[in-house]
């Protein structure tokens, strides 16, 4: 891995300059990888097309998701078998999960395209490989209509209010973060709270401001991991 402080993957945001990383130290643990470890995550190129995201992406999102997970878990040594592993426990959608074309293949009507083009970016393809599977366990069919989506957003509004709602410590939140917060989508925004609490007091940080918000949607676009194995998004 390269120096923390100019390291793309780097947990925290650095300041433009700032020479050195304020994680503590252990913050950056490296990783190798086997060749076989290397074998299994590139499997997830050949799910990109149902998980609808170009193949580049679908290889580099399998890698950073691998790599997070065992810098998270303080893994030294990616192998095989922590590849596999984890591609069970990946939601449908994810390029690595195994889950990922082996069962059912979806198709959109144009009306509900354009309904998930109003989720921001960072988590359409959560809601789209969400709908999906969603509809698969209630057999609502394979075709998605915005019916299926209200049936999905019907079931992440209840853990959303619930999370909102009850008793927890909460963080402080600048205004401009704040405000972001304000724009998500009613029915994720419980979830999105826990995991951008949770990420910041993970860091070590007492408020959540912009570029803690920066890092954890960044995160969520490069490994496609959105509830990390902690949070919502189940």
């Amino acid at each position: 891995m390269a120096d923390p402080a100019g390291d793309p993957r780097c947990p925290v945001a650095h300041d433009p300059g700032q020479a050195s990383c304020p994680m503590p130290a252990g913050a950056h643990p490296r990783v190798s990888w086997t060749s076989d470890a290397q074998r299994a995550a590139a499997t997830g190129r050949d799910r990109a097309a149902v998980s609808r995201i170009a193949p580049d992406r679908a290889a580099t999102m399998s890698e950073r998701v691998v790599e997070a997970r065992a810098q998270r878990d303080r893994v030294e040594e990616i192998t095989d078998l922590f590849v596999r592993t984890l591609g069970k426990k990946l939601g449908y959608g994810h390029p690595l999960s195994e889950r990922t074309g082996t069962e059912v293949i979806f198709s959109w009507t144009q009306e509900a395209e354009e309904r998930l083009a109003e989720i921001p970016e960072f988590c359409r393809d959560l809601t789209r490989w969400r709908v999906e599977w969603t509809a698969h366990k209630l057999g609502l069919g394979t075709t998605i209509t915005p019916a299926e989506m209200d049936v999905k957003y019907e079931l992440w509004g209840r853990v959303s209010h619930d999370i909102e709602e009850r008793d927890r410590d909460a963080l402080p939140w600048t205004d401009s973060a704040r405000g972001r917060f304000e724009r998500i989508p009613d029915f994720v925004r419980g979830q999105v709270l826990e995991a951008v609490e949770g990420n910041a007091r993970t860091l070590g940080l007492s408020e959540v401001n912009d570029a803690v918000v920066d890092l954890v949607i960044q995160n969520w676009m490069d490994t496609g991991d959105f509830h990390e194995g902690r949070y919502g998004f189940k």
